[in-house]
């Protein structure tokens, strides 16, 4: 094994194989084993991982870190299932966006000298799959990291520190506390959206089918997540269902407000709603490494494998940091454009230079 610090990535989805590119790029030697052989093998294909395992027993042998990048609902039985293989030292993470009785889980089937640090990237995208995956996607985002008393500190620390070097912010809360507050912050968002798209949807269908092509960016920003994967939504929904359904039952609430606002005509409270939520949102903490003016850069892509994640490791070779990222999808799935945001002129002009010297267009900057 050598100097080289061993990470296995049990899962390589759009999560674990972002991780594995991310550790990769940060001299990580990273196995993966994933249950679907066709994201393990997109894997490899995308660089996510340096080789893939053919079990996950396998894959965990001698590594100093196990990242469990699979669904909340399957991470205690996954943590069970190689609690015989883990290497005294070892620390063992997941990404899952439920924490209370995950972490509990881990621990009580971690073997003694196994270190549980349970882990949530506050990161993604609507897209999935390993063939959408990208190294920056982490860069800029929280990480969550839950420990407990049982937490040794060593390992807490030697675990921030990885995830700091690939770019993340580590907050660190209370498993406990996590589950409620991610219903409020991502959770109730994923249902947000997906409520509002089937509304507008189904008025479409009844009324007037023009409805969706007057679809602007509003709309759109509002209803990007309802895009996500189906099948991971209803895993956290069921393993967060009582935080959910409290945040919901207050956001029904509020909602009833709203509408009493504008039933009587009640201006004054409406623009005290209105202001105050604007004020709110300009005060979200942005990035701190942003200093100077945002520029984005517009990138036509094919619909292919590995391009995203090919433009993004072209710009990050240059030590620019990408401060936001979207997709634009183009009609029936021809690819698309991609927008990078980067801090300064400066970096703009020299990523501009490199992606079209690697071949590709840029078709606008602007800030």
């Amino acid at each position: 094994m050598g100097d080289q610090p061993r990470t296995a990535v049990i899962g390589t989805g759009l999560i674990g194989a972002s991780v594995g590119l991310a550790l990769r790029r940060e001299g990580h030697e990273v196995i993966g084993f994933d249950a679907d052989p066709a994201h393990l093998e997109a894997a490899l294909q995308v660089g996510a991982i340096d080789r893939a395992a053919g079990s996950a027993a396998e894959a965990v042998a001698d590594a100093g870190v196990v990242v469990l990048a699979v669904p909340p609902s399957v991470i205690a039985g996954q943590a069970e299932q190689l609690a015989a293989h883990l290497t005294p030292g070892t620390i063992l993470t997941d990404v899952g966006s439920v924490k209370r009785d995950v972490v509990a889980l881990m621990e009580s089937v971690a073997p003694a000298g196994v270190h549980v640090v349970g882990g949530h990237p506050m990161a993604g995208s609507h897209e999935h799959g390993p063939a959408h995956a990208f190294a920056d996607m982490f860069v800029g985002a929280t990480w969550l990291l839950t420990p407990t008393p049982r937490t040794d500190p060593a390992a807490l620390q030697a675990l921030s520190d990885i995830v700091t070097a690939i770019g993340a912010r580590v907050v660190v809360v209370d498993p406990d506390a996590h589950d409620p507050l991610v219903a409020v912050i991502s959770h109730l968002p994923q249902l947000t959206a997906t409520t509002l798209m089937t509304l507008a949807a189904e008025r479409a269908r009844r009324q007037d089918a023009r409805l969706l092509l007057l679809a602007g960016g509003g709309f759109r920003d509002a209803t990007r997540v309802a895009a996500s994967n189906p099948e991971m939504w209803l895993d956290i929904c069921r393993e967060n269902r009582e935080a959910i359904v409290a945040v919901l039952d207050e956001y029904a609430a509020r909602i009833g407000q709203l509408r009493m606002m504008l039933f009587e005509g009640d201006e004054d409270r409406l623009a005290s709603l209105l202001t105050d939520a604007r004020e709110a949102r300009r005060s979200l903490p942005g990035k701190e490494s942003v200093t100077g003016q945002l520029v984005e850069l517009r990138i036509p892509i094919p619909d292919t494998p590995g391009a995203i994640g090919d433009i993004t490791t072209t710009v990050g070779r240059l030590g620019v940091n990408i401060e936001d990222l979207s997709i634009e999808h183009a009609p029936h799935g021809r690819g698309g454009t991609l927008r990078l945001a980067v801090n300064g002129y400066e970096a703009a002009e020299k990523a501009h230079a490199a992606l079209v010297e690697g071949g590709y267009e840029v078709l606008e900057r602007a800030s």
